[in-house]
């Protein structure tokens, strides 16, 4: 796109910063709300295809590679942003979410359900996963008390947003958007005020001016560029030893047992269902809000899979056929992205001859169903999110989605070295307490399942020790960067307020997990944009204010 200079600029009311699924819902949220919007992003239109790379003089060290998938992995540039790697999910946050927690450090927000609640509908719009309806009319299963079934996540019709919502904001006319723009610095003032952002494009730095300022760049991108801003302003976004880059969170998620129902047929309750709205939903067992208090877990869900696809001991011919196909790298980065395939392929030895076998035993089986899989999920206008083998033995894999301890020696800093690279240095971390929390949840839903006569739980490790070890094991993340820039009443405690604006300046806002100050069970894109969409119409609202009181003033 054409290069803009800095006296470009000045009719901007806001400059939001980050092209991805965020970045996207603010800024046409914005545009509607009547604000003029620049969109700024390091990428182009189609650069999200590609994995990233690191701009020179820059580099990322993870601490524990175990613990943290690498960045190509987890992040993309340009229009669309990460909605390249986004299975879709979208899951609403729950009341206990934003409350006081005896059990939890630090997990009361600034803000409540009530205060988000109204923008789950303009969310739900944006991201296209239908109607903000995220609880299911349907009974429980009779005998359950502690957990419920009728949580519900929804998914995106059509999860890679560049096509639709990115097209629709480029097309507005309150929206300009300057591409292969990489965000290098800021003018802060005195008084807490930004005066310009500073981007280098086409080899030459400009700088951006605005009303307000945004950053949606994704959790890690904001808090390297603002590490990075602190080296040369120490004092600033509360200091070196103040929460920036601390509290980094994510999710446990994996599967280390098996439900088996006493009815097999009941699986078709816990099935991705396409509803009146023409969205895919499925329901969960999450635990009550009075049952995590009692008991004093984490907030964790728990939803029907498939067994591994590269454990050929399944005997599933669909399966086998399923896994041949993923374990091809370019046949199954064309289908799923990158960090989803190496999970389903698992390790080598792949053992192919093994699933032939398996598909030679019912290969027409196996051709109608991944002909059915191909159909639903990308040749319909509505991608189907994923598919459940049913069964007779009512045998499942049960897969787990949990809640993360704020921990603050979890967290992100920067360094520079002698030649002058900036390296992030990234001390991912679970601890202890966030197994206890997974392993106990396990044991509650195999409790309440027994004693109402619909099944079981058996692990797929002999012993607790092996339980345990498998639950470490599969604890990791870096997909959902939460916590490190969170949001807080009090300065010394967080980085941004409950509007989103940094502590200590005035037009300065974050819009990203990264302000979450817990991560829920819930996956965060889905909440972020709800969060982003509210703050569109208060930096409309706020600026809307302003303008009557300057008339009523010259009046």
């Amino acid at each position: 796109m054409t290069a803009l200079s800095a006296t470009d600029q000045t009719d901007n009311d806001c400059i939001v910063v980050g092209a991805g699924p965020v970045g996207l819902a603010f800024a046409m949220e914005a545009a509607e709300a009547g604000s003029r919007v620049l969109l700024v992003d390091a990428g182009d239109r189609d650069s999200a295809k590609n994995p990233v790379a690191p701009f020179p003089g820059q580099r990322t060290e993870l601490a524990d590679p175990a613990r943290h998938a690498p960045l190509e992995l987890t992040t993309r540039r340009g229009l669309g942003g990460t909605s390249r790697l986004w299975g879709g999910r979208c899951v609403a946050f729950e009341p206990i979410d934003f409350e006081k927690r005896d059990y939890v450090p630090g997990s009361e927000w600034p803000i409540s359900i009530g205060d988000v609640t109204p923008w789950y509908e303009p969310a739900a719009r944006l991201l296209d996963c239908g109607a903000a309806v995220f609880r299911s009319d349907a009974a429980d299963w009779p005998g359950l008390g502690e957990f419920e079934m009728s949580n519900l996540e929804r998914w995106a019709r059509q999860p890679r947003l560049a096509p639709g919502l990115g097209a629709r904001v480029l097309a507005h006319p309150r929206v300009t958007a300057l591409f292969d723009a990489r965000l290098v610095d800021l003018d802060l003032g005195a008084d807490g005020s930004i005066a310009s952002l500073v981007v280098e494009h086409d080899g030459v730095r400009l700088r951006l001016h605005a009303g307000d300022y945004v950053l949606a760049m994704g959790g890690l991108e904001i808090t390297r560029f603002l590490l990075d801003v602190q080296q040369r302003h120490p004092d600033s976004f509360g200091g070196t030893d103040g929460a920036l880059g601390r509290n980094y969170m994510g999710h446990a998620t994996g599967s280390i047992a098996d439900i088996v129902l006493d009815d097999p047929a009941r699986a078709a309750d816990l099935d991705f269902v396409r509803d009146e709205h023409d969205t895919y939903i499925r329901r969960r067992f999450t635990l009550t809000e009075e049952a995590q208090r009692r008991h004093r877990v984490l907030n964790t869900s728990f939803y029907l899979d498939n067994p591994p696809f590269y454990e050929y001991e399944h005997r599933n011919a669909t399966l086998s056929a399923v896994f041949l196909g993923l374990a091809i790298p370019p046949v199954g980065r064309s289908i799923l992205a990158e960090g989803i395939r190496l999970r389903h392929v698992g390790p080598r030895p792949y053992h192919v001859g093994k699933h032939i076998a398996n598909i030679v035993r019912r290969p027409f089986r196996a051709a109608a169903d991944v002909f059915d899989i191909i159909r639903r999920r990308y040749l319909s206008h509505v991608r189907k999110p994923g598919f459940i083998l049913r069964n007779d033995g009512g045998r499942y894999a049960i897969h787990y989605h949990a809640e993360q301890l704020p921990n603050p020696d979890s967290r992100l800093t920067m360094r520079t070295e002698s030649d002058g690279t900036a390296v992030l240095d990234v001390d991912y971390r679970y601890l202890e307490a966030d197994i206890d929390s997974l392993l106990r949840c396990h044991e509650l839903l195999d409790a309440e399942l027994r004693a109402a006569g619909l099944g079981r739980i058996e692990y797929l490790a002999d012993d607790a020790e092996g339980v345990r070890a498998m639950a470490w094991e599969q604890a990791t993340d870096g997909f959902h960067s939460i916590g490190t820039t969170r949001m807080s009443e009090n300065p010394a405690e967080g980085v941004v307020d409950r509007d989103l604006r940094v502590h200590g300046t005035r037009n300065l806002f974050l819009a990203s997990s990264s302000v979450f100050p817990t991560s829920a069970e819930a996956n965060p894109t889905f909440f972020a944009a709800v969060l982003a969409v509210r703050l569109a119409h208060h930096l409309a609202e706020t600026r809307a204010a302003q303008t009557q009181r300057a008339d009523e003033t010259a009046g």
